[in-house]
Order: C-alpha cells, then structure tokens, then sequence
C-alpha cells in the first residue's frame, strides 16, 4: 500500500447466504437436484465476484491519487470576472524588472516583487506606488544574486528570499531591514513554516527523490519525505537515454515549480506546476490526502527532447514558462484553500476552491483574458488574498516582466 493513502473498505462478498428451502443453498454442499450445468455457472459466478472484489481492492490501496467532486459529479462552474486594478512593470526606474520576478504580498497589501535579475526586492503600497528597495547585487550579508528567484513572508512577518546559486536564504523585516542568512545545501522553490519548523519544497527529476526537507533550525536538514512526481508521464526514462543526463535532472530547481502551503490544522499541502495533484501530509511526512484536479484535460506536461549536433534541447507543451497549478493561497479565514489553475488548451482561467479535507467546493472560470499564451504571455504565479485581490506575474518574450492586480467580481 502506497504511504499513508487513504484505505478504501471494499466490501467482502459474504458467500454464506442461505435462504428457505425453496431457495439455492451457497455453500460447500449443494443439494443432489441441481444439475451440474448449475453447480458450474455458480462456481464461475462466485470466482467471477472474488476476482472482481480483488481487484477492486488493490485498486482502492494503490499508491496513485484518487479523484474528489463534490456527490460523484462534475464541479459546477460559476463565471467570475477580473476587473483590472494596476499594473507594475515598465520602462521606469523602479520596475524595470529583469528577468522573471518572484512576488510576495503582506496582510496589510503590500506588494513585495523579487526582481532577481537586478538583484533586489522593491516594495510598493497596495495602490502600487514605489516605498522602497532593499537587497542589491553581491555576495554579503543581505546581498543576492542575479538568480534569485524566490520571496515569502512566512508566519513569523519576516520576507523569506532563497537564494539558490549562493546556498542561502537571506531573511529581512517587512521594512527591508536584513535579519540573518542561512546556509543550504540543496536548491528549493518554496519554504514553509509551521510550529517554529521549517519546511522546504524541491524538485530534482530523479526516481525516489524527497521533495519536501524538514529544519527546525534554519540552514540544517533534519529529515525528508514526500513522494516523487514526475511532471511529464515518462520523463525519467526519456532523460536516462540522453548523451549526458545530469543537467537535465536540475530543469525545475531554481523556480517555483514546486509549492507548499501549511494549514491552521497544522498540515501541509504540496503541489507542482504539472501535473493538477494536491498532496496533504501531516508535519511528520505521513499522506493524508492525495488527489488529482477533476478537470477535462490533460494536466501533464509534454516533453520531447532533441539532440543534434549543437547538443541537447527540451519542446515542451505547453510552451515556455507556462505552468498549469499557478499557485496556492489559505483564504476564508483559514478554512479554504484557493488553487488558481490555466487550461492551456482554451487559454482560460480557473479557480478551485476547496475546505482542508481536500473536498472541492467550488470552481470559477475566469471570463477576462489575463495573459494569451498564443502571444508568448505567461503567468508564472498568482495569489489570491481574503479581500478577492487576484494577482499574477506575467513573463512575456516582448515586454517587461509585470505584476498586475485584479478584483475578483
């Protein structure tokens, strides 16, 4: 049985029926009248049924996720409109962004942008005016790199910056007053922090890997667990045929491909860019829940490699920087958790919402048109906060990077 699955009870065909006299008796002996054509098409009826309850079984304890909707049916779709409310990115001196930038907001609406290729984090109010920067390219404390890719405020108020090329996390105030760093020794796309332990997310594309490292004490890995996901059905057989495999393992480790997410039940929900699958675990690494998006298209990501005589090359579909599970975010208090998800085949929006058991709630379609794939737009995160602010970062191959705030109606 896969670890900590959820067991399914598959009722045991109970083969001791007996009825009155006039009735077939099911059991060791059968009574001298019937013939033996019956006796027969009895016996491969109760093989039939004990076959059929095995396999149900195995099915119900295999170690793949199961489909949740609401009453066994497809989830109704409610339509819901983004009304634009600002834009950052552009031309101007405070967000000029370079490269794709890494967003973090504050309860009280701050906007925190990563703007790793310049190495800083620029901060503006909810209304999206500029306050201030912090951070700047170098190797001292409090300085980063120009790959760092990604920022957190965490429930301790701090802003969490990993820094993977310089194995660190740097930790500042919400003023951008630098704390402490800590040293890593792997590269991760997320942090989490639940009763004073911190969680990092990971993803190296090899068989058995931990995705998820436990520090109680920030900088040293105290343990690991979670299962591997592969984002492209196959994608591990197709990379241990490449001329040299190695680099190829490491495509996702500098970015938010992997993402967790603690509950008030102090839990954690991990996911990944592809495919559409939540995994619950408790904080000893035991799964609670594991399921797959209930949606109508194929939320894999396909990949073939290409290699010629300039090297080796990855085609992917969808193309770019493009993601499926755009982001989680805690809502409603803390009772629901809202998965802002692309269909990229029809190039809409979707929100799913579901309670802390993982039952789906609720799904929106998102009648506004917030990014076009066909015109090489991307959006590589979105958050969603209790007020029904909806944000994105939106990667494009002909503009600045931007981060654009919607109101959901």
């Amino acid at each position: 049985m896969g670890k900590g699955h959820s067991k399914r009870l598959v009722a045991k065909p109970n083969f001791n029926l007996i009825h009155d006299k006039k009735d077939l008796i099911l059991s060791s002996k059968f009574e001298r009248g019937v013939s033996v054509w019956k006796k027969r098409f009895i016996y491969l009826c109760l093989s039939l049924f004990i076959l059929l309850g095995e396999q149900l079984n195995k099915c119900a304890l295999a170690s793949t996720p199961i489909v949740l909707t609401p009453d066994d049916s497809k989830p109704k779709e409610y339509p819901i409109r983004a009304e634009f409310v600002l834009k950052i990115g552009s031309d101007k001196p405070n967000e000029d962004f370079y490269d794709p930038p890494s967003l973090a907001i504050s309860k009280n609406g701050r906007i925190y942008v990563l703007d790793s290729g310049n190495g800083r984090v620029q901060c503006f109010s909810r209304e999206g005016n500029f306050l201030f920067s912090f951070g700047r390219r170098g190797q001292g404390p409090g300085e980063l790199s120009r790959s760092a890719r990604i920022i957190n405020i965490l429930s301790d108020g701090n802003i969490y910056v990993i820094d993977n090329p310089q194995r660190r996390i740097n930790v500042y105030d919400q003023d951008g007053k630098f704390l402490y760093s800590a040293k890593t020794s792997a590269w991760y796309n997320d942090i989490e922090l639940l009763n004073k332990t911190y969680y990092l997310s990971s993803i190296i594309l090899k068989e058995n890997h931990k995705p998820i490292h436990v520090s109680r004490s920030l900088g040293k890995i105290d343990a690991e667990f979670g299962i591997f996901i592969e984002p492209a059905v196959g994608i591990l057989k197709q990379i241990s045929q490449l001329p040299i495999p190695e680099p190829w393992r490491y495509y996702y480790h500098n970015s938010n491909f992997t993402q967790l997410i603690g509950t008030k039940k102090n839990e954690l929900i991990f996911s990944q860019g592809f495919p559409y699958r939540l995994i619950k675990y408790d904080i000893e690494g035991k799964i609670l829940m594991d399921i797959m998006g209930d949606v109508d298209f194929n939320t894999y990501l396909q990949v073939k490699y290409k290699v010629d005589g300039f090297g080796t090359s990855i085609i992917t579909n969808p193309p770019g920087a493009s993601r499926v599970v755009l982001g989680m975010d805690i809502i409603k208090n803390g009772d629901q958790l809202a998965v802002p998800f692309l269909n990229p085949e029809s190039n809409i929006f979707y929100i799913d919402n579901y309670d802390l058991d993982l039952n789906l709630i609720s799904r929106f379609k998102l009648l506004d048109r917030v990014a076009d794939i066909r015109k090489k737009e991307y959006v590589i995160q979105a958050i969603i906060d209790d007020d029904n602010n909806f944000y994105i970062v939106v990667f494009s191959e002909e503009d600045y990077p931007k981060v654009v705030k919607y109101k959901l109606l």
